[in-house]
């Protein structure tokens, strides 16, 4: 074994229980209880506090908002006080990250099985800027509202002003959303016979993710299709941070759909999950 595989060994390790123990934070940040909708003060104040540490600044805001700001190694985690979990969302900035412009969302962390695991690996593995979890399941209900506590679909939320926060500072930011699927339940062959399906979030996908499409048409196992010209679901047509991009002029937006059989894949092999990370690297303009 020569040293090269030797350090390759070791950043491994070091990467897979760095993510053992994001994991761990964002499952314990999970809340039991409804989701309580943010007020519009509420929500400035925290963009403003995000916006700030984006910049490199250390925001004084998170105490008025019951929420910890926890520096660890390379890591700066923002998480809510444990008297005062109301849903709003786990968040991480890599301060030492290669891959500056890219933020990767789990909205549906337990619910789509292991996006959340895959988030953090990723967000290790690839040495990514920023990652967010949801904290509270996704058909909770919503304090006051007969919405779900879906944050793809709800846009009062800090999920939504941190995606923002990130759009804003960085014009050329890849926000990319991790989603899971059941090949059995999809509508069409198209659906059923794909192990991935990418969007952008609309009809007329940019080149960016039209090239991050082929990329990894010849890197994953299995079948990757590009909505809508593969396959004609699942292209997150409805989803808030998708449609947020939109409104800002903003093209940054990939919305990742897998099969559970690809979820595992990618789990188990770091191999696999550098391909990926790859293909999000290589699409730059």
């Amino acid at each position: 074994m020569n040293k090269y595989t030797v350090l390759f060994i070791m950043l491994f390790n070091t990467n897979v229980l760095k993510s053992e123990t994001i994991n761990q934070q964002w499952l314990a940040a999970f809340s039991k209880h409804d989701l309580q909708p943010a007020s519009l003060l509420e929500l400035q104040q925290v963009e403003h506090a995000f916006t700030q540490e984006l910049q490199g600044i250390q925001s004084e805001l998170w105490t008025k908002l019951d929420m910890q700001r926890l520096e660890q190694s390379n890591r700066v985690t923002f998480q809510e006080s444990e008297q005062a979990q109301q849903g709003r969302g786990l968040f991480m900035l890599n301060v030492g990250a290669r891959m500056h412009h890219v933020l990767i969302q789990a909205p549906h962390a337990k619910a789509d099985r292991y996006t959340g695991e895959l988030a953090a690996l990723l967000f290790e593995q690839g040495a990514l800027r920023a990652a967010q979890w949801n904290s509270v399941p996704r058909y909770a209900e919503m304090k006051g509202f007969s919405a779900k506590a879906d944050m793809a679909h709800l846009s009062q939320t800090y999920w939504q002003v941190f995606t923002q926060a990130f759009a804003q500072q960085f014009a050329h930011a890849r926000i990319i959303q991790l989603h899971g699927y059941e090949r059995s339940k999809r509508k069409s062959k198209q659906g059923k016979d794909s192990e991935m399906i990418v969007s952008a979030g609309h009809y007329n996908p940019p080149a960016w993710v039209q090239k991050t499409a082929h990329c990894l048409k010849q890197k994953m196992p299995g079948k990757v299709s590009l909505f809508p010209y593969d396959v004609n679901e699942l292209g997150a047509t409805t989803n808030s941070q998708g449609q947020l991009l939109q409104g800002l002029n903003h093209q940054g937006f990939l919305h990742i759909e897998m099969s559970l059989s690809l979820r595992k894949s990618l789990l188990d092999s770091a191999e696999l999950r550098q391909l990926l990370l790859d293909c999000l690297q290589d699409s730059d303009d």
